[in-house]
């Protein structure tokens, strides 16, 4: 759902959905999980990126590096 609204430009949604994806990611140990949710990372990176988006990276940030 997140890539859908990245891709969709919703911002708001990409970074409310990417929050909801971290937080259940963090109640598992599951490589796949975290493989898929590393490939959100990339919507997240520039330089003009919302604040949503930039709290979205550090979280998806912070959980990989667990």
């Amino acid at each position: 759902m997140a890539e859908c609204s990245f891709l969709l430009g919703d911002v708001a949604g990409a970074a409310e959905t990417t929050h909801h994806a971290v937080n259940a990611a963090a109640h598992t140990q599951s490589g796949r999980v975290r493989q898929q949710l590393a490939q959100l990372y990339p919507y997240t990176v520039g330089r003009d990126v919302p604040g949503p988006l930039r709290e979205a990276r550090d979280n998806i940030r912070d959980l990989l590096a667990t």
